[in-house]
């Protein structure tokens, strides 16, 4: 027995609409094909892979993430990226906060921002394909975000 790959993550969510935009125009994911469930919601496709399943919450149920909580369950959902300049511009424009550091011996610049829900994201963007000198690199703190 064996597991191959992630298939997916699925976010419930009251803010359809802009949870979908979020991640369209801010992570770069697309809108893809979804069986004809009963219920509303999207499937977000990095490439030809339907890697983030959007579906409506139970208005009156608990919340699943915490947007502050350090405790048990998930913490955020974690992507391979490219063009970190292009990411911190839509990020910028958009008025989304995002901490930003090195990571695994200054091979890896790890980017976190907040979806409409609280869901932590990070984005990964590897230092030598980004052209990114590890000692003129900023850091960016935000409370919050990151570990």
């Amino acid at each position: 027995m064996a597991v191959t790959e992630l298939n997916h993550i699925n976010i419930r969510t009251m803010l359809m609409e802009e949870t979908k935009d979020f991640y369209k125009d801010i992570v770069g994911l697309s809108v893809g094909w979804r069986p004809p469930f009963a219920n509303h919601g999207y499937w977000m496709y990095c490439g030809d892979v339907p890697i983030v399943h959007l579906s409506l919450s139970d208005p009156d149920g608990e919340p699943r993430t915490v947007s502050e909580g350090t405790g048990n369950g998930l913490d955020h959902i974690g992507l391979w990226a490219e063009d970190i300049p292009s990411f911190e511009n839509t990020l910028s424009d958009n008025s989304i906060d995002y901490a930003k550091r090195l990571a695994a011996g200054d091979k890896v610049i790890q980017m976190f921002f907040l979806d409409p829900n609280g869901v932590q994201v990070e984005l990964q963007f590897d230092v030598e394909k980004e052209g990114v000198d590890p000692s003129k690199f900023e850091r960016i703190n935000v409370p919050g975000l990151g570990f």
